[in-house]
């Protein structure tokens, strides 16, 4: 399958009509496609997938409501705000059924009447409309050719492959990704069909006791592998409803950040600006209130604190002046005195100088003891007359006006953002979002619990499939072996045994060309010899050139994206199945080396078409130039902010554009 052209009218951000040429030209294979996030990439991915499949591209049979509740959320917004009835997506592509290239057009077209959206599906093969019945039938063949699965394994999505390495999930999708690639999923229905017309056409009374335990064996056998399917299909849906769950969820986002309100980037900065201006209102308001608790009650009795602190004053010049007069007694003055007798001839000198030195501290006004203040007591009365005397108060003032400044500015800022915020459409925005990640939340943990549950049912799956291979093995030494029930489970068993033949066939394929693949693309030459894949538990053994074993614990993330690419890319080559491969946003978690060895070595020989979708971060002007002798078509994606919309333009960088018409 080749896809040619795919044109897009009012699909996510791709407002009015819009076309990509994806035809390759001269052995030229890539078609790159550039943008930043939420350009309109993965819209381009799934525009390609829905307009194949429509509601079994979501794992719908049938165009449900759900089915139409994702196919509006997919719809631009702008245009539905205008009430536009034009929503299209148109596929052009090859195939080539029964040896005969055939171009496809196929047209999935989506009208709003009365709130209600209807879709309408229209093919054209080698330019000529299908009938009804013509049109199912190429469906059917289709699943058959390129079912979605199939699809979904042509695209090396960096993040699934990321988690693949993170979880260690290499062995459960080399296991998918073999039984769709090499067609064995058709002998498991062969074999769940031959089953169904064996117990149909059983006769239970004449069966042997063996053949009565291999039968019950077998139903339990049935009904294990159905629960197993059960809850594989459960899981799987409940993957695909996260994936859901997550695109809608940046869906609304990127809605609330760019549609009708506020952008992302004014936002923030009001959120900056109310939360700087909280912060300084806080700080003001803590020394307020330690102002109000401290000094206020005192600056409020100022009066009082003056007459306290004179109280005080003079209370401790009466206590000195109480203490000197006790100290100076006449025999103390007079020994003194006597040291200066022959200078002094006065009598009364002693009574004149204790009058004379008690009158330098005596009060001047009589005073009655009241607070009898310590030392550190009068210093704590001290120091609040300083502080409520100076122009703290004053501070404190203008830091109440600044307060209430800020009040008003933060209300102003808080205003826009109610107004913003309130309306039905973004109140519905913010509900939606939370709602999305409590569901998220739920979904998470049924997951863990359904993967606990699938282990233990394949343990039981495994000891029970023991149990009839020891069945089987006596019901044949005794030869009984006629009736038509043991004829369809030798059927059966040489259908499984096919499997495991072919399967451990290609795997050895697979093998050879992934080691050759690998020694060309790891950066550490000849580090890993060969690789072996097991072909029961698809657990792969790296081998060094000794034979000896590789812990792949050992090998770094971007190591661990090279081998699983290796892998993939290899299955896809030994299946000699000729489809179109996506490279969603790969480059990133790689160094340098493993980016251009992808770049020069995988890429170019891949397949006859290689999409590869990646921001200018990804292949920048370096990484271009050593893609560039391999490109037929270029474009990037240009996310107008503004007017809400992508726009293509027909290059990758704008200076290798300018530099072309020169």
């Amino acid at each position: 399958m080749i896809i040619n052209e795919i044109q897009l009218t009012n699909i996510g951000p791709y407002k009015g009509f819009n076309r990509f040429d994806l035809r390759t030209v001269n052995g030229k294979n890539v078609i790159l496609i550039g943008g930043e996030n939420g350009a309109g990439k993965t819209t381009l991915l799934n525009a390609i997938k829905l307009g194949l499949f429509g509601a079994y591209s979501f794992g719908h049979k049938n165009e449900s409501n759900e089915y139409f509740k994702r196919i509006k959320s997919m719809l631009n917004h702008q245009a539905k705000k205008e009430e536009s009835d034009d929503f299209k997506i148109k596929l052009d592509f090859t195939l080539i059924n029964n040896f005969e290239k055939i171009d496809y057009s196929l047209y999935r077209t989506w009208h709003i009447k009365k709130m209600t959206l209807k879709e309408t599906y229209d093919i054209l093969a080698n330019g000529k409309h299908l009938s009804d019945s013509e049109k199912d039938l190429f469906q059917s063949q289709l699943k058959e050719v390129m079912p979605p699965q199939l699809l979904d394994f042509c695209l090396f999505d960096g993040e699934e492959i990321a988690r693949i390495v993170n979880k260690d999930l290499l062995s459960e999708y080399l296991s998918k990704l073999s039984r769709v690639v090499f067609n064995l999923d058709l002998f498991e229905v062969l074999e769940t069909d031959l089953m169904t017309y064996s117990n149909q056409t059983l006769d239970f009374n004449k069966m042997t006791s063996f053949e009565k335990e291999l039968f019950r064996l077998n139903e339990e056998e049935k009904h294990l592998k159905e629960e197993i399917n059960k809850v594989t299909a459960l899981l799987e849906d409940l993957n695909k409803q996260k994936q859901e769950f997550s695109e809608e969820y940046i869906s609304f986002k990127q809605d609330f950040d760019t549609h009708g309100g506020l952008i992302k980037a004014q936002r923030d900065q009001i959120l900056k600006e109310i939360n700087i201006l909280e912060q300084e209102r806080k700080q003001n308001t803590e020394k307020i209130k330690e102002f109000v608790s401290t000094l206020l009650p005192f600056l409020i009795s100022k009066q009082l604190l003056t007459r306290t602190r004179s109280q005080i004053v003079n209370e401790e010049s009466n206590h000195l002046f109480r203490q000197l007069d006790q100290k100076l007694s006449p025999e103390k003055l007079e020994g003194l005195i006597s040291l200066f007798s022959d200078k002094l001839s006065d009598e009364n000198i002693a009574a004149k100088l204790k009058i004379s030195l008690l009158d330098l501290v005596k009060p001047e006004t009589v005073i009655r003891q009241i607070h009898g203040a310590s030392f550190s007591e009068s210093s704590l009365v001290e120091n609040m007359y300083h502080s409520v005397c100076s122009n703290e108060a004053i501070g404190i003032t203008s830091m109440i006006s600044e307060n209430r400044k800020k009040l008003e500015n933060l209300q102003v800022l808080r205003g826009k953002l109610k107004v913003n915020d309130s309306t039905n459409e973004f109140n519905s925005m913010l509900s939606n979002m939370e709602k999305l990640q409590i569901q998220l939340v739920n979904i998470d943990q049924k997951i863990v619990n359904l993967g606990s549950k699938i282990t233990d049912l394949r343990n039981k799956h495994n000891n029970l499939s023991t149990s009839i291979e020891k069945h089987q093995l006596v019901i044949k030494d005794t030869e009984k072996t006629k009736s038509s029930y043991l004829e369809s489970q030798k059927i059966i068993e040489l259908s499984k045994r096919f499997r495991e033949l072919q399967l451990k066939k290609k795997l050895q394929e697979v093998q050879i060309e992934a080691s050759v693949l690998l020694k060309k693309m790891f950066r550490k030459q000849n580090y890993i010899n060969s690789i072996r894949i097991d072909p029961k538990t698809y657990n792969v053994v790296l081998l060094d050139s000794q034979s000896e074993e590789i812990e792949k614990t050992t090998l770094s993330a971007g190591e661990k994206e090279i081998l699983i690419i290796s892998l993939i890319g290899s299955i896809f080559k030994c299946s000699g199945r000729k489809v179109p491969f996506i490279f969603d946003s790969l480059l990133g978690r790689l160094d340098k080396t493993h980016k251009s060895t992808l770049l020069t070595e995988f890429i170019p020989n891949c397949g006859r078409q290689a999409i590869i979708l990646s921001t200018d971060t990804e292949i920048d002007e370096v990484h271009y130039k050593m893609l560039k002798n391999h490109i037929s078509k270029e474009y990037i994606l240009d996310f107008d902010v503004i007017n809400k919309e992508t726009h293509i333009k027909n290059y990758y960088f704008p200076v290798i554009k300018n530099e072309v018409k020169i």
